[in-house]
């Protein structure tokens, strides 16, 4: 399994950040007396962008009352800044972005002054705020939030949560060398372990807002990215899709079980609320043809979808051997890089 970040990375502090700190003593004083739980969730914030009050106290507290208490005391420290989006009806719960002073505390804590900057340019934020992106990003960091949850409730270990962004970067490092295919971009990708095993997947967040035929649309992307992945012999990560509700997720199945590339990846869907149940439980049904079961858990996922790809990876390694074989008994002859196409019976879609 290939590794990914861990959820809370930190440099060594000192370096370059810590001049910034050094001019002011408020800041010295507040950072000072900071938490490793408050410096983790200043991290997460400016990782993700923006969270909910619930969000952050199923994150780290035992309670709402207390993440409420202290959330704020990081909002007058500068580490955090808040808002409440417009609502109709009904007052939202405060949504959370990174502060001036948690920029800096990370920009410390990295050796980067200047890394955390853009995140808390007012206008970036402000323009967040009246975004309509704002709900779905909400929605997807709430999944990653409901795992985290379940694993702190003892059901399992959330070893990676990747933003948008970090989850492109992390794509396109796996993938080889030279490869142009234009890379997917999943809503995150999370590597989740429970019950001894543990599985990377990647995660498209639906909240009803686009027709089918874009959903079907990520397919082709995806697809490629698979094949790049096992021409180094390493697996994709499985696609998982959140769907608002049960007609939704009917819906999209039959469109997606209806694009060829869907026999190359492996898929499953669910359609359940984050903040009412946990995605780490029965909730997923692999997108397989006959599929004879119900729904699975998601540490049961990997297991439970075979690879399409295993057989394709096994033909390529014995190339690569083969090759490297001839090279040894000939090491005068050219070191040629490239290996023969596969035929179409080689691929899990031609």
């Amino acid at each position: 399994m290939t590794n990914v970040m861990p959820i809370v990375r930190r440099g060594r502090g000192g370096g370059a950040g810590a001049s910034v700190l050094g001019g002011d003593e408020v800041l010295l004083g507040a950072a000072a007396h900071l938490t490793e739980r408050d410096r983790d969730l200043v991290r997460l914030v400016g990782e993700h962008r923006v969270l909910t009050t619930g969000q952050l106290a199923a994150a780290g507290f035992g309670s709402v009352i207390t993440a409420r208490h202290r959330l704020a005391v990081l909002t007058k420290l500068g580490m955090l800044r808040r808002f409440r989006p417009h609502r109709e009806a009904g007052s939202a719960p405060w949504h959370y972005l990174l502060g001036p002073a948690g920029a800096v505390l990370l920009g410390a804590e990295d050796a980067d002054d200047r890394k955390w900057l853009a995140a808390v340019r007012s206008d970036r934020q402000l323009a967040l705020t009246r975004s309509q992106r704002l709900a779905h990003l909400v929605g997807v960091n709430g999944f990653f939030i409901a795992l985290l949850a379940h694993a702190r409730a003892g059901g399992g270990e959330l070893r990676a949560w990747l933003s948008e962004q970090a989850a492109v970067g992390w794509l396109d490092r796996v993938r080889p060398w030279g490869q142009h295919t234009d890379l997917p971009r999943p809503d995150g990708l999370g590597m989740w372990a429970a019950a001894g095993s543990e599985m990377t997947f990647v995660l498209e967040y639906d909240t009803g807002t686009e027709h089918l035929a874009q959903l079907a649309s990520k397919l082709p992307g995806y697809r490629s990215l698979a094949q790049a992945m096992a021409d180094v012999n390493r697996t994709c990560p499985l696609l998982l899709f959140c769907f608002p509700g049960p007609q939704r997720e009917q819906a999209a199945r039959r469109a997606l079980a209806a694009c060829p590339e869907a026999a190359a990846l492996r898929i499953a869907t669910t359609a359940v609320d984050p903040e009412l149940v946990s995605p780490a439980g029965p909730v997923w049904l692999p997108l397989i043809h006959g599929w004879p079961g119900g729904r699975v858990a998601l540490c049961a996922l990997d297991t439970a979808m075979p690879d399409p790809w295993q057989h394709y990876r096994a033909v390529r390694q014995r190339e690569r051997d083969r090759a490297e074989q001839a090279r040894s008994r000939a090491p005068w002859v050219g070191d040629p890089d490239d290996l023969d196409d596969m035929t179409d019976d080689q691929c899990p879609v031609g």
